[in-house]
């Protein structure tokens, strides 16, 4: 022992000593000449690692299916929007790629599956039915849209979110299985007063064999007690489309207020797509003011099958839109569908159309189109028939109900073709008849808006702060589109019904938290607004 305390020191430790003197002579020279303390944290702060940027996820939709005939038996799929779109100035990175864990229960077992994916691009997991899609395809707005579904166990009890650091209960429902032809699902409505555009659509789709599905924020009182009168008589169903919120996140964290696109419709239209995927044959993804009449045979349900069958396997057939102006009365004792049809008026300018889904074939759908295609899928480009966008609704005083005339109103191609027969114009008129004659709803016409207030203010919000810079070419100086950028000064006559929710704040999980909505329900205390 004494003679290996006595041995000398290997010149690799003499050399360390050194380095480490000289470091020391460094700092205490940088200390006097400049008055300043060097400390360790100084030498290493470049090594810092950055903190993570909080990703928070409102989940929209949770669907747990029994039975699938495209997701399969026991999926879940969810339908989420996260802030994944990093601020221009944050300095905090983003944990990607990360993934979804889930965990579900039934009365004996219990299963966690995880599904990866990707912030920039649609990824496709090689677990085999674990899928997590992006929906939205661009990064001008923070929220982004994303569906995801994965396989659980039967008759599932409980289903949590998990983190790395705990776990969230979320509430999922089962989608229908009403076995239906045809699903039009309307985009949400807000401060909507266009009760005679509302009319007209309604009973379209219900002449030609179509239930409506109708996303509702809010809508003028006397308007949503007529279209609660229809849903009662079976004509729709009224879906409350609540806020995406994050109860005590700051705005600079995640902002559902102004960074999220177009009333978050994405979502909206694939929720619809998911809740009716094993009950209808079709289903297609309206405005309100877009209406679908066949051409190609009597009933939608035909015309999509014809334009379907003897092609390759379709993701979707893509309608475009055609423009027309409609004249319809301002006075509800005078309306009339048959005055309304008879004054339509092609514009010859088309736009973005909308499309038709087989739902076995699609799991998600973007505003207009899917993002992408699912692998072997293909889409047809209907030339055969268009959609009749109302571009502009003229209220007037002049239209008379009593007039014989009857006009057919002409295909937009300038042949002697029609839109609709004469024959169908006055079905769905005697069909509208029939309505007013109810006691509710002959009680509530009187009270529908005679003038559109919010319908001027948002037509002009959206060509100011939108429509101008789309049009042009100019789409670099787009911000986030939607009605966020108006705003909505509040008319003392004017009541409103407005969705409401229950939020609530949520426990912290690593990599992100989940947040969701309870009890929608409506209400006549919160005001004309969009959110």
């Amino acid at each position: 022992m004494r003679a290996l305390l006595c041995r000398r020191p290997k010149k690799i430790t003499v050399l360390v000593f050194l380095v480490l003197f000289l470091v020391w002579l460094f700092i205490t020279i940088i200390e006097f000449s400049f008055g300043l303390t060097v400390t360790t944290d100084d030498l290493i702060s470049p090594m810092k690692i950055v903190k993570a940027r909080e990703l928070k996820a409102f989940i929209t939709s949770a669907y747990y299916y029994p039975t699938s005939k495209s997701l399969g038996n026991n999926a879940l799929a969810l339908v989420l929007s996260i802030n994944l779109v990093k601020p221009p100035t944050s300095q905090l990175f983003s944990p990607d790629p990360t993934e979804l864990v889930i965990m579900a229960k039934n009365e004996t077992s219990s299963v966690q599956v995880s599904t990866p994916f990707l912030r920039y691009i649609s990824f496709m997991s090689k677990v085999k039915n674990q899928k997590n899609d992006r929906v939205t395809p661009h990064e001008v707005c923070q929220i982004i849209t994303v569906f995801a579904t994965a396989q659980l166990l039967p008759n599932v009890k409980s289903i949590h979110m998990v983190g790395n650091n705990g776990m969230s209960e979320i509430p999922f429902t089962i989608p229908s299985y009403s076995k239906r032809d045809v699903v039009v699902c309307t985009s949400p409505l807000f401060v909507s007063e266009q009760w005679q555009n509302f009319l007209f659509a309604v009973h379209v789709y219900r002449r030609f064999g179509a239930h409506m599905n109708l996303y509702l924020i809010s809508a003028v009182t006397s308007f949503y007690e007529l279209m609660k009168e229809y849903e009662r008589e079976g004509y729709l169903k009224i879906q409350p489309w609540v806020k995406v919120d994050f109860p005590g996140v700051s705005r600079t964290i995640a902002d559902p207020h102004n960074q999220i696109e177009f009333r978050n419709q994405a979502a909206s239209q694939t929720d619809c797509l998911l809740q009716f995927k094993e009950s209808a044959r079709f289903i297609t993804f309206l405005d309100l003011d877009d209406v679908l009449i066949p051409k190609l045979a009597p009933t939608y349900a035909e015309e999509f099958q014809k334009l379907m069958e003897g092609k390759n396997k379709l993701a979707y057939i893509f309608y475009h839109k055609e423009n027309y102006d409609a004249i319809t009365t301002r006075n509800s004792s005078k309306f009339s569908l048959k005055k309304m049809f008879s004054s339509l008026e092609c514009k010859h300018k088309r736009e973005t159309g909308k499309i038709v889904v087989d739902p076995r074939n699609l799991n998600y759908t973007w505003i207009h189109f899917p993002p992408i295609l699912p692998n072997g899928l293909e889409k047809y480009e209907v030339t055969e028939n268009v959609i009749t966008h109302l571009k502009t609704i003229i209220w007037s005083d002049k239209q008379d109900p009593s007039s014989r005339i009857l006009i057919e109103p002409p295909y937009f191609d300038n042949s002697s073709a029609k839109i609709i027969s004469s024959r169908g114009i006055m079905d769905i008129e005697d069909d509208l008849r029939k309505m007013i004659r109810k006691p509710r709803i002959r009680k509530i016409f009187p009270d529908l808006p005679s003038t559109h207030y919010y319908t001027d203010l948002v037509v002009k919000c959206y060509n100011d702060r939108y429509y101008r810079y789309h049009y042009s070419g100019r789409i670099g100086e787009i911000k986030c589109p939607g009605p966020q950028l108006c705003g909505f000064h509040q008319h003392p006559k004017i009541k409103c019904t407005h969705v409401d929710a229950t939020h609530k704040p949520m426990k912290t999980l690593h990599p992100i938290t989940y947040y969701y909505a309870t009890n929608p329900r409506f209400t006549g205390d919160i005001g004309c607004y969009s959110h």
